[in-house]
């Protein structure tokens, strides 16, 4: 599964071939849907940005105009304003605020929590092109609010409770201030240094572990060259790599740097579509140790990449492909939007991936924080069914039916361990034979309660209770995973390859 984009069409295709035959189990299920619930009214929307408030979260987008029904309890009657909520951790509704002053662009409206002692929070809204930054404290009151002109596409908080910004739009902007490129503004929104990078507009920020700052940045022209810049904490340039395609995602690790972006695959390959996400791993100097891409023949987008305890990252973003490293949506004749998790080790191997959406309708992923070493917090979209299909199960639903794209929240725990496989239970004397088999298996050594069968794409297949033996000589051929639970919930897993 693993893709080298400098190595050629050939040795790709033969590399995914063999490693699909060899290893199918890359495809089984390691992600589960803790608890999942929607918010909104009938109109259209978007969750684009989620941060974690003590033991709540706080979950902003763009809201149409309420209409019953509805959950939306804000006053006035204006399009596309932002919506807050805070949800307890379990996804119940608890609190929410508008704001009926903005006029916004659904992708450019995010809120982040400042690096203080305080619960305090900054809103970036897109109003008639421009940008407002908002603080609010934990009771959603503004503490000050100020236009920042074209600065806010991204923002980062600092560690001294202010915060940075970028600018997108470069040269190409009328406003004065857009020759500037990046914007640092202290706790009360006062500006403590502006500066410009030239002719490039910024993709990310990030501030580093010696107090300063990463900046992704390309070029406006054809070429669209991207460049990854180390400044120092009062903005002073330190050093520039270029890097192509652009890196828009920037992991500082203890050895080096994980770069992460979405660009277009340069020559032909049948798998490999207008889209796909790349992965790019570096050394302190900015050399690239690994780089490789990931999708399949259609369009894949990243969102987040976190590092693992284990040495290896997990990659949040979309996909739309059912084949090359999809597998997990190959059953889709037409596959929607759907998001897209996968897990890579650390030299950049595909160690398994995972769709979650519904066959009928786009999901969106615009959010993610981590809350625990392998627990994450998305907020995205989802289009409400009469009859939830697929992974979009919201209990809440009844309370807006027919109530068209919604704010889709989801906890999620990725159940792998440093292996990329369900750790199992340490026993010398358990054992799953015989394997392979063409009828029943045995197991020895546990008495298990529950034993379930899981196909290679992490599907469920069957289940048995309080048995030995276990029949799978009516299933097709292939490899299965075999889930023994015990009486005290610890469990015991094998492989087995059915002939």
């Amino acid at each position: 599964m693993k893709k080298n984009i400098y190595s050629s069409k050939f040795t790709k295709g033969m590399t995914l071939a063999v490693a699909t035959l060899l290893f199918p189990i890359i495809a089984m299920s390691q992600v589960r849907i803790d608890w999942q619930q929607c918010y909104g009214g009938v109109g259209r929307d978007y969750a684009t940005g989620i941060c974690k408030a003590g033991n709540s979260f706080l979950v902003l987008g763009t809201v149409d105009r309420p209409q019953s029904p509805t959950m939306i309890d804000c006053e006035g009657s204006s399009f596309s304003r932002p919506w807050l909520i805070r949800i307890d951790d379990q996804g119940t509704l608890q609190d929410q605020q508008c704001w009926n002053d903005f006029s916004l662009s659904a992708n450019s409206i995010s809120i982040i929590k400042a690096q203080t002692t305080n619960d305090e929070y900054y809103l970036n809204a897109h109003e008639s092109g421009r940008f407002s930054l908002l603080k609010i404290d934990d009771g959603f009151n503004e503490i000050w609010k100020r236009e920042i002109g074209y600065f806010g596409a991204n923002i980062e908080p600092t560690i001294d409770g202010g915060v940075v910004l970028g600018n997108s739009y470069g040269h190409l902007s009328k406003d004065y201030d857009a020759y500037d490129s990046i914007l640092k503004l202290d706790s009360q929104g006062n500006t403590e240094w502006r500066i410009s990078i030239g002719d490039m507009k910024v993709k990310s920020i990030t501030q580093s572990k010696d107090g300063g700052f990463f900046v992704s940045a390309s070029t406006f022209d054809i070429t669209g060259e991207g460049f990854l810049l180390k400044l120092s904490q009062d903005g002073q340039l330190e050093w520039c790599r270029p890097y192509n395609p652009r890196p828009s995602i920037v992991l500082e690790l203890e050895d080096g740097f994980l770069l992460a972006c979405t660009s277009a695959q340069e020559g032909g390959d049948s798998y490999y579509g207008p889209m796909d996400i790349f992965l790019f791993r570096t050394d302190m100097d900015g050399n690239i140790l690994w780089s490789h891409s990931y999708g399949g023949s259609s369009n894949e987008s990243v969102c987040s990449v976190y590092a693992n305890p284990n040495g290896g990252f997990t990659v949040f973003g979309y996909a739309q492909s059912n084949d090359g490293d999809v597998q997990s949506n190959a059953d889709a004749i037409y596959p929607m939007i759907h998001i897209w998790i996968f897990h890579v080790n650390g030299s950049g191997e595909l160690v398994w991936e995972q769709t979650l959406g519904t066959p009928n309708y786009d999901v969106g992923i615009n959010s993610v924080i981590q809350i625990g070493s392998y627990k994450y917090v998305l907020a995205g979209s989802m289009v409400w069914e009469e009859t939830p299909f697929g992974d979009v199960n919201c209990s809440n639903s009844s309370e807006i039916p027919n109530s068209g794209t919604n704010f889709w929240v989801l906890q999620l725990t990725d159940t792998i361990n440093s292996t990329g496989l369900p750790e199992p239970l340490s026993q010398a004397n358990a054992q799953i034979y015989p394997n392979p088999t063409k009828g029943s298996i045995f197991i020895q050594g546990i008495d298990p309660v529950e034993v379930q069968v899981y196909n290679a794409k992490g599907q469920w297949v069957k289940s048995f209770e309080n048995t030995h033996e276990i029949f799978v000589g009516d299933l097709p051929k292939g490899l299965y995973l075999i889930k023994a639970i015990l009486e005290d919930g610890q469990c015991f897993t094998d492989r087995v390859v059915k002939e």
